[in-house]
């Protein structure tokens, strides 16, 4: 049953980008190059802020009231520790050795001594926290962003990390440690909810600095995706971010080149 709710998820994914690509063709000559669906995208976000404002945000709010803080880091440490092996899967996809080390060591650290991931023991002793996807490595090996465009609930992204989510969600050790339907489903319910509620006070500080809630994302989005492929020193790009440049594949230090 999980296996067929992946497959029909990553077949709806792709019937979207489809879609928005057929569509982003009717755009104008004016049109952003960093977002030719900009119609689309604005209409998509307003729809996930009111969806946002009316369901998602009100229970994120009770389950932070509700739920101690401490408790809040365990749930956290839990789905961080899950997430860390496929951060470490990529890490080698990459031909990031060192980082992979780190990452898997940590997954080995917190299930073991950390009660299953419950305490980030690994971090504690400094085995410090990536972020990684197959999002990312898809563009280290060379596959173009694609235009930006806004998924339904899940938010920013682009072609190319649209895909990279349904990897993730169709490699996700969730299967390994929760066999049974329903607990999987709650648990990726009480993921969403917890990491929605980990974003209030980041959502406070958007809400305070932008003057175009939607731009500020878009650009913030390309921006983190750039840092992660290019190891947080991605090449000049005249100020703005239009495209990726062009990379090759990562040599055996886990380092990539411009074409």
């Amino acid at each position: 049953m999980q296996v067929l709710s992946k497959l029909t998820m990553r077949h709806w994914l792709a019937a979207l980008a489809l879609a928005v690509s057929m569509t982003g063709c009717a755009t104008t000559e004016n049109a952003n190059p960093r977002d030719p669906w900009e119609g689309y995208n604005r209409g998509m976000f307003q729809v996930n802020e009111a969806v946002d404002t009316i369901l998602i945000k009100p229970i994120a709010v009770s389950y932070d009231f509700i739920m101690p803080e401490p408790l809040r880091i365990l749930v956290t440490n839990f789905f961080s520790n899950i997430g860390d092996v496929m951060i470490g899967v990529n890490d080698i996809l990459q031909g990031r050795g060192e980082q992979a080390f780190n990452d898997l060591g940590r997954v080995v650290i917190n299930t073991t001594l950390g009660f299953g991931g419950l305490f980030d023991v690994a971090g504690n002793a400094g085995w410090y926290k990536n972020d990684n996807d197959f999002g990312v490595t898809f563009g280290r090996w060379g596959v173009p962003p694609g235009p930006y465009f806004v998924l339904p609930i899940l938010g920013p992204s682009d072609v190319r990390d649209t895909f990279g989510w349904a990897a993730d969600l169709a490699a996700s050790p969730l299967d390994l440690v929760l066999r049974d339907p329903t607990a999987y489903y709650i648990a990726w319910g009480a993921r969403f909810l917890n990491t929605r509620a980990n974003l209030l006070p980041a959502e406070k500080i958007i809400e305070e600095a932008a003057t175009d809630k939607y731009s500020y994302l878009r650009d913030a989005f390309m921006q983190n995706r750039l840092n992660l492929i290019y190891d947080g020193a991605p090449p000049g790009l005249d100020g703005d971010i239009e495209s990726e440049p062009a990379v090759k594949a990562p040599t055996d230090d886990g380092k990539i080149s411009q074409q």
